[in-house]
């Protein structure tokens, strides 16, 4: 099972706290220009791989609005915000 994720947020802010907290784990991540094909209001989202001793659900908070689980295919959407 594939466990790289992107996350796109409502605002930087988003980006900050996601940064911190993948830090915390210890987990190498990217801040990249979101991808066009995709939806992001602040413009940034965050790419990193997990491993199975995390879950990705454990890192959505208020500034999260969207998380897509990379495929060979594209992107896969696994949570978004109904706001």
């Amino acid at each position: 099972m594939n466990n790289e994720y992107l996350f796109l947020f409502h605002t930087p802010l988003g980006v900050i706290q996601l940064k911190k907290k993948l830090n915390d784990w210890d987990i190498h991540f990217l801040i990249i220009d979101a991808p066009r094909t995709l939806s992001a209001e602040c413009g940034m989202a965050v790419r990193f791989e997990l491993t199975e001793r995390y879950q990705y659900s454990t890192l959505i908070n208020s500034q999260v609005k969207s998380v897509y689980q990379i495929t060979a295919e594209g992107y896969d959407i696994l949570w978004q915000d109904q706001q």
